[in-house]
């Protein structure tokens, strides 16, 4: 039996006994860099006027609960964990428990003596996002041109003592025109890259952000997914995707039923994974927590017990359940909420985004895969022309 079998098997146990295979520690909001898009940093007055951080010791027996739980695979982030007065006693002590721990980071805080540190307490695999490939580009999205050099040296210092690194891509306004530059460096230092193109409405952060943040245009997103799919993947991979988003119908030529077919929970929040939020709240999901429980004086097994009852009541209701293009938006509770104000509606931003992601994997084939229609692939005449230029 292969790696990839046992992993589906267990996780598809830990989803049918409701075992909490893996959680986010969120330890704090802060950061030191100051992202247009990021949905929930604050500041150090706003942490301390909620209570200040939670301690070492606070979060050391809650993994401890969480481990005896089941727990696997825990990740530490925030904000910005390097910057937690307790972070590397936590770390170790979540070592300690027998946990396989990730990080979550920019990169900035890692000098070489961290980096050391780390390759004798080395995680399963630390999350590097990058928000740009020169100074310039890290001063307009993140304030802090300093910052990019310093997320250069740590990644060097990182390989050298043998520590997993995985990088993250967030394409912004501030950023786009990086995109390939980041993807030639992701190449060239030989480390896997993820790249997101959506960014969530912030409503963590601000509750009034319903439906928008400092983020690339719907139709500039999902041309941006294409050209990270274009630049990430192996052709045949590619051809497969276009194939599959040539059956993508677009929104406006369908009819939205008045009462949309409801859905439960479509991942594993609150089913064998949850958050905790830097104040001590288990939530379901870190991007919108539909069910919401303190664990102040409260054993973690009781919480979660009640966490997955209360996510399994939980519905809602895109707009496009009933159509063939929900296997392609893969929409969710979080984007729904977050992006209507409601667990229920049409999220127009992802519409757009994922048309304009159709629109545009039709026309790369055709310019770099044009022998691909001989062997049956459904004409795109009708398709709009994207410009390839945009990304």
């Amino acid at each position: 039996m292969d790696s990839k079998t046992i992993s589906n098997r267990l996780w598809h146990r830990a989803g049918e006994r409701k075992i909490p295979l893996t959680a986010a520690f969120e330890l704090l909001p802060l950061c030191n860099l100051s992202c247009k898009m990021c949905y929930v940093r604050k500041t150090r007055v706003d942490v301390e006027a909620a209570g200040g951080l939670i301690r070492a010791e606070q979060w050391l027996d809650w993994a401890k609960q969480a481990r005896d739980m089941g727990l696997l695979y825990p990740l530490l982030t925030g904000g910005e964990p390097f910057l937690h007065p307790d972070f590397r006693q936590i770390y170790t002590g979540f070592l300690e428990l027998g946990l396989q721990v990730s990080l979550n980071s920019n990169g900035t805080m890692i000098d070489r003596e961290t980096a050391q540190w780390l390759g004798r307490h080395r995680p399963t695999r630390i999350n590097i996002t990058l928000y740009g490939a020169g100074t310039e580009t890290y001063a307009r999205l993140c304030g802090n041109g300093e910052a990019f050099d310093r997320v250069r040296r740590a990644v060097e210092w990182l390989t050298e003592f043998n520590v997993p690194v995985k990088f993250n891509y967030s394409v912004t306004p501030q950023n786009r025109q990086d995109l390939d530059a980041v993807m030639a460096y992701a190449r060239e230092v030989n480390k896997p890259i993820q790249v997101a193109t959506y960014m969530f409405p912030p409503v963590r952060r601000d509750a009034a952000s319903i439906g928008r943040n400092d983020r690339l245009s719907p139709e500039e997103a999902g041309l941006a997914r294409v050209r990270a799919d274009y630049l990430q993947n192996e052709p045949d991979w590619f051809i497969g995707q276009a194939k599959r988003f040539s059956h993508f119908v677009d929104p406006d030529q369908l009819t939205v039923p008045e009462d949309c077919p409801e859905m439960g929970m479509q991942c594993r929040a609150g089913v064998c994974s949850f958050w905790i939020d830097w104040e001590g709240n288990m939530v379901n999901c870190g991007m919108y927590g539909s069910a919401k429980m303190p664990l102040e004086g409260r054993r973690l097994s009781e919480v979660w017990q009640e966490l997955t009852e209360q996510t399994q009541t939980y519905r809602f209701a895109p707009a496009c359940a009933v159509y063939p293009n929900r296997p392609l938006c893969h929409p969710c509770m979080a984007m729904v909420h977050n992006e209507c104000g409601a667990p229920v509606g049409r999220p127009e931003y992802l519409c757009r985004m994922n048309l304009a992601a159709a629109r545009g994997y039709q026309q790369y084939l055709h310019t770099y895969f044009p022998d691909t229609d001989e062997t049956g692939f459904p004409e795109t005449a009708d398709w709009q022309r994207c410009e390839l230029d945009e990304f």
